[in-house]
């Protein structure tokens, strides 16, 4: 079975064109998953440059990519079985209404696969004109996986379909002796909103001997002014995919303080989990269904730096609960490997381009 599969691939190295996010892994998991079990893949990659770019050329980025992705579907999906596009919400709704429209005059059936909760917003950020479109090209897809949160709204549709955000990280042995917090690390993109600022102030007066290691791309709104003089935070630069379960191992509690709206669970968090690292997270989109609290890390407010802090000196202050915490993060990092999940899809795949 022939799938075309339109996504954005992660950049080699991770410092080249777009930085590497949480849609690209997912996007690259999802190919080798589909690889695995027998799929014949012809991959069509959406990833563009978009980071410290004039605004021009940004938009230039995007015109040309859809041109490309567009006239590439056109011509690869008539040698394929199936058309599975995997994209954000935000840029869909003039990229999905031209892919569905050409899958519909091809008859080849489609499958969507949307990032985050990125759906159920841009569906009640749209007027009435927008919705339309949506409700009568690409939400009529043969199947639409989303997140649990987006899955309600949508409820009474019989195409709409939960698929996990996974991962299969084979980390190191753990560090030994880790019973107590003393090494916290922040990963990720580096822009306002995943709360860097949040972290930073709450970490200035750690107690001695704990440490807050960050990670990640700079992005044109951070604010790098404010690791100047901060006495217990330092930066560690762009982290390429392979190094981060050592990175995890050597590491005690990760923070995840973003208050985008459109979080779903983030895959970096599941990757803390199976390294057996507890998180203390911001409480925004899917992160609570994600992140049992008091079981598998600790839930604060969005852009709360006094309740982050607060969480932080309790996990300090409790060995108790931080080794239970540990163990709990452990369980549920299982719970998103990606076997059963990919061999769930995979049925679904086979049934679609069966019918």
């Amino acid at each position: 079975m022939k799938v075309l599969l339109i996504g954005p691939l992660p950049a080699k190295p991770a410092s080249l064109g777009e930085p590497i996010g949480g849609a690209r892994v997912t996007f690259a998991e999802a190919v080798r998953e589909l690889d695995m079990r027998g799929f014949e893949l012809d991959i069509v990659n959406t990833s563009r440059p978009r980071p410290n770019l004039p605004l021009w050329k940004i938009l230039s980025y995007e015109l040309l990519t859809f041109a490309r992705v567009v006239w590439e579907v056109l011509w690869r999906a008539r040698r394929s079985d199936l058309v599975f596009l995997h994209m954000s919400a935000y840029s869909a709704l003039l990229a999905a209404s031209a892919i569905w429209g050409l899958c519909l005059a091809l008859r080849r059936p489609l499958a969507l696969r949307f990032f985050g909760d990125s759906l159920y917003f841009t569906y009640h950020r749209y007027g009435r004109a927008r919705r339309w479109l949506m409700e009568r090209t690409f939400l009529r897809a043969s199947l639409v996986y989303e997140e649990r949160q987006t899955l309600r709204e949508f409820s009474s549709r019989d195409n709409f379909r939960w698929l996990a955000n996974t991962r299969d990280f084979a980390p190191p042995p753990p560090r030994r002796g880790r019973d107590r917090v003393r090494r916290l690390l922040f990963m990720g993109q580096l822009r306002k909103e995943k709360g860097l600022a949040e972290a930073l102030d709450a970490c200035r007066s750690l107690p001695d001997g704990c440490h807050l290691q960050v990670f990640g791309p700079r992005m044109p709104n951070t604010d790098f002014s404010l690791f100047d003089g901060h006495p217990k935070a330092t930066y560690g630069g762009t982290l390429e995919p392979e190094d981060a379960p050592r990175v995890f191992a050597e590491h005690d509690l990760l923070l995840f303080l973003s208050y985008m709206r459109s979080e779903g669970t983030p895959g970096i968090i599941i990757e803390a989990f199976q390294c057996g690292v507890p998180v203390v997270a911001a409480s925004i989109g899917g992160v609570p269904e994600q992140v049992e609290h008091e079981k598998s890390g600790l839930l604060v407010e969005p852009r709360c730096a006094s309740e982050l802090k607060a969480a932080i000196e309790r996990l300090i202050d409790d060995p108790t609960l931080y080794r239970r915490l540990c163990a709990g993060a452990k369980r549920r990092g299982e719970l998103f490997r990606s076997g059963r999940h990919f061999d769930r899809l995979a049925e679904e795949l086979r049934a679609l381009a069966g019918r």
